[in-house]
């Protein structure tokens, strides 16, 4: 269930689809089609590789960060982190944007912009947005609150009851009861998925904190300590995956976000 939180953060973009559509040269509803489906289709490709491909290899002890798994020895993932750090620095500047232009519009509607306004809430959306990060080193937990609290409502719940409220019909008349029914999945979901989170972060079930796993332990003190090579990088995964013994020396349970 804590899948359908991450899963829908995941493809949760409704917050900037007005900032996205005026961007568009000529923003036409065709054109937004296109551009709006294109952007799911690729995005579904790439999580479902990076999914079955991670589920493959740990079965059901992939972290909530899939890069987790890797040990820190392994050349090409450290560049696929560096990626991925790169990816965010240039993904949260489009997140600000929306964050600065809501508080600008709700707030201060009714005043003139200003230079040194504009910077401050800048730097306290960042400065917040830090804080909040380094609370925590387990991504999972944020990715499954966030999807429960934020992004499910955003794409089942408020969408369904919007379009219900404007067309001005019957509740259980036939063209409002699949509008409903997305509604009541999407409130069924969230508190579900919130209630099984909660109870993952009281039994202390989280993630690894960063730490090395011990198949990474096992191997830098082992014989092949220093490797480099694409097989040796994929020969220790796949060997400790098929033998079982992942995280025999770690505290962790199977997580079910995959």
């Amino acid at each position: 269930m804590q899948a359908i939180g991450i899963l829908s953060f995941a493809y949760m973009c409704h917050h900037n689809s007005f900032l996205l559509y005026t961007s568009l040269e000529n923003p036409t509803e065709k054109r937004w089609s296109l551009v709006t489906h294109a952007s799911v289709f690729s995005s579904m490709l790439i999580t479902l590789i990076f999914g079955v491909l991670g589920y493959v290899t740990f079965t059901g002890y992939v972290q909530g960060d899939i890069l987790l798994n890797y040990c820190f020895e392994d050349d090409f993932m450290n560049v696929a982190r560096f990626a991925y750090a790169m990816t965010v620095v240039l993904t949260w500047p489009l997140e600000c944007f929306v964050t600065r232009e809501v508080i600008e519009n709700s707030i201060f509607a009714s005043k003139e912009p200003q230079l040194g306004r504009h910077i401050l809430i800048t730097v306290i959306i960042a400065a917040l947005t830090c804080g909040i990060s380094m609370a925590t080193d387990c991504v999972e937990v944020v990715l499954q609150l966030n999807g429960v609290l934020a992004a499910i409502p955003l794409a089942f719940i408020f969408p369904p009851l919007c379009v219900l409220k404007l067309q001005q019909e019957p509740i259980l008349s036939p063209r409002s009861i699949p509008k409903l029914f997305v509604a009541i999945f999407g409130i069924i979901s969230a508190i579900i998925g919130l209630v099984m989170t909660i109870l993952r972060i009281a039994e202390g079930s989280t993630c690894s904190h960063g730490n090395p796993l011990s198949y990474c332990n096992d191997y830098t003190n082992g014989t092949q300590s220093n490797y480099s090579s694409m097989s040796n990088n994929s020969s220790i995964y796949s060997n400790y995956s098929t033998k079982g013994s992942l995280y025999n020396s770690t505290r962790l349970s199977p997580l079910s976000s995959l």
